[in-house]
């Protein structure tokens, strides 16, 4: 008589988990990101707040992400370092200006400033040296910074005098900031909707344009092809029963 296929078994139990595993996450995506997309939408009527009372509520505990936030930035004692930020923008290599917005009060002393993509910077593979005036009056929404990477390419890329960033963890947000002089800064990203006065040469762009959510479709392929799993090794296993 033929022996039970425990190795099969354990190779099809694991795999059966890793895919049932897989379309679970992808409905926790699916909620998180329905969730996201209905903060965006009520962006589009809100007003916006005072920067203080929306990081106040932050340090009580409150969610300060996607909160559209009015500030007037304190005077930079010294020239602005110049910092960009790695981009896609309509399938072309963009770079976007990074700066910061002083805060003369309140926890921090200031946050970073995504102020949009640089124009004479598209398409090019590397920004190259690009001066703006220090930020003044701005209005933008408040962003996560992302995740650190399982391998850190987050680092900020020195060349020459300018700054080039990938990505923005928290660590790359306390380091790049501490180039303005900054020792507490906001742990959220600004992303810039109007500034006044409007620098030229800067296009704010504070918020994706579309944002796809197929997360619902990919749950069900992970969930069909667990199921065609279960199928096969079902069938072989009545086979294998009833060649004995």
């Amino acid at each position: 008589m033929k022996r039970f296929p425990l190795g099969l078994t354990l190779v099809s139990a694991v795999a059966f988990a890793i895919l049932v595993g897989l379309g679970a996450w992808q409905l926790q995506r699916l909620a998180w990101k329905t969730t996201l997309l209905a903060r965006i939408a009520a962006l589009h009527d809100a007003p916006a707040r005072p920067i203080a009372l929306a990081l106040a509520d932050m340090v009580r505990g409150a969610d300060a992400a996607y909160t559209r936030v009015s500030v007037d930035c304190a005077p930079s004692p010294a020239p602005e370092p110049m910092v960009f930020r790695y981009a896609l923008h309509e399938g072309q290599i963009g770079w976007r200006a990074m700066s910061v917005c002083r805060l003369s009060s309140g926890p921090y002393d200031g946050v970073l400033l995504d102020r949009g993509l640089a124009t004479r910077l598209s398409g090019a593979m590397a920004p190259t040296a690009l001066a703006f005036p220090p930020p003044r009056e701005v209005t933008g929404v408040l962003r996560e910074v992302g995740a650190k990477p399982l391998f850190d390419t987050a680092a900020p890329d020195q060349q020459g005098a300018v700054t080039a960033l990938r990505l923005i963890d928290h660590d790359t947000l306390t380091a790049v900031t501490a180039r303005w002089g900054l020792a507490r800064p906001a742990p959220l990203l600004l992303a810039v909707e109007r500034e006044q006065p409007a620098p030229d040469g800067l296009v704010p762009a504070a918020l994706p344009q579309d944002i796809p959510n197929n997360h619902f479709v990919y749950a069900l392929t992970w969930f069909a092809l667990a199921g065609i799993l279960a199928w096969f090794y079902v069938a072989l296993l009545w086979r294998r029963l009833r060649s004995r």
